[in-house]
């Protein structure tokens, strides 16, 4: 929950206002994060590699801090006929990295999962916490039933917390679905239609389960930002204007919520469940936090695509990766196709025409791509209108032609989207040189 859900919520009780103007005095802040899971693109190429995010804060889509990769409990890519682990992982600046390569078609669920933290405190230290973390009808509730025992009858208390995050990528185009699998965790999102299907104009229903049933009653909120590449994840004055328009729902007898999808962008649904802890576990209480992340963009009264540059970003995203894959591969028809016919290709100092290219150094190109391994950043994409660049920078390691090659390189992409809605790449400019040893 942010920080302007709790400001508002407090401003409409009198009655939580005065418990926390008691419990200020003898408590320090204890609100914390929820745990969000990005992906570079929603919709990759076969092929390819899925870089995930994992982005801890309270405003949403930004970071304050990386979660060690070692916090990882459970990280794994959930498709229609399976389970497989995520791949590789690390630490990004303020965000957890895991890349992982994606080559069965179809929609897969990412689903991580933290490993469980304990706190100890003092009871009105937890009474305080669970007010602001929004949860004042769990302090009520806890108290009638006398399950919070009086801060002079006890000295403190263990509370356990974890974290749970989904999203949803896209492989290829059609292929299976699996959006209603589910992935186990205590408290989870479930949706009760495709996200990928989703448009302007319409409702996404949303199944609230905690330790494998339906939830009632139970206060979830959710909101969208505009996708503008990956300065989004850093852009908190963005992500508090969107904050703003986020909404507050409430489950209903079957543990559902219904989303007006009212926007394009990258939305986001997030809650947190505070319940007594099973007895021997060696906690009082467990606090579950779940987050599910997903992307729209097209009209449902049109449609026709709407302003949205996350579907946008994500197509001229997998067009590159495409095209990187179809060099490795040995795929010349397919890099072929995703060029312009009028597309021109910058390296080695000159300046090539399609025929040009398709003649000299084409054929170079793939060895190259073939022989040396190559291990690229995410691509960075901006669109103006129907115009789009896309950069990115590697590491190339291994030999070619009987010299081993240690490099350093850039990418950058301009693409055009075409009367029929397509991307095709209208020019490539590629440079590299020779790392310094250490």
């Amino acid at each position: 929950m942010t920080h302007t859900h709790r400001a508002r919520f407090a401003a409409r009780s009198a009655a939580v206002i005065g418990l926390l103007a008691g419990l200020l005095g003898s408590t320090t802040t204890l609100s914390a994060d929820d745990f969000w899971v990005i992906p570079n693109a929603f919709q990759l190429a076969e092929g390819s590699t899925l870089e995930l995010r994992g982005q801890t804060s309270s405003l949403f889509p930004t970071s304050k801090s990386a979660v060690a990769t070692d916090r990882l409990a459970d990280a794994r890519i959930i498709g229609a006929a399976g389970d497989a682990p995520l791949g590789e992982r690390s630490v990004s600046g303020t965000s957890l990295l895991i890349r992982h390569p994606v080559s069965t078609t179809g929609q897969h669920i990412v689903a991580l999962a933290l490993v469980p933290r304990s706190v100890r405190e003092t009871p009105a230290s937890f009474r305080r916490y669970m007010m602001l973390e929004g949860a004042p009808e769990a302090v009520a509730r806890y108290e009638r039933e006398g399950r919070l025992a009086p801060a002079s009858s006890r000295d403190s208390l263990t509370r356990r917390y974890a974290k749970y995050a989904k999203t949803f990528v896209e492989v290829g185009r059609g292929g299976p679905r699996a959006f209603e699998r589910i992935a186990g965790h205590p408290l989870e999102f479930v949706p009760l239609r495709d996200p990928a299907s989703l448009r302007i104009g319409d409702t996404l229903s949303v199944r609230v389960l905690l330790l494998g049933k339906p939830l009632v009653g139970a206060h979830v909120h959710a909101g969208a930002i505009a996708w503008n590449g990956e300065r989004t994840l850093a852009d908190t004055g963005a992500a508090r204007r969107s904050a703003s328009g986020d909404r507050s729902l409430t489950t209903d007898a079957a543990g559902t919520i219904r989303i007006p999808v009212d926007r394009p962008g990258m939305w986001n649904v997030r809650g947190i469940q505070i319940l007594s802890a099973a007895a021997g576990s060696g906690s009082d209480w467990d606090v579950h936090w779940a987050t599910m992340v997903f992307a729209t963009g097209t009209d449902a009264r049109s449609g026709s695509p709407a302003a949205s540059s996350t579907s946008d970003s994500a197509a001229v995203a997998a067009v590159v990766h495409r095209y990187d894959a179809a060099l490795s591969s040995g795929d010349s028809a397919t890099a072929l196709a995703l060029l312009a016919p009028d597309a021109v290709v910058l390296e080695s100092g000159g300046i090539e025409s399609l025929a040009e290219y398709r003649s000299h150094h084409l054929p170079a190109d793939m060895a190259y791509a073939r022989a040396v391994k190559s291990v690229s950043s995410p691509v960075h994409v901006v669109i103006e209108g129907n115009a789009a660049w896309a950069s990115s920078t590697s590491v190339s390691q291994g030999e070619y032609r009987g010299k081993a090659v240690n490099s350093a390189g850039s990418e950058l992409m301009v693409l055009t989207r075409g009367a029929d809605g397509a991307w095709r790449i209208r020019a490539i400019h590629w440079s590299s040189r020779a790392r310094r040893q250490p």
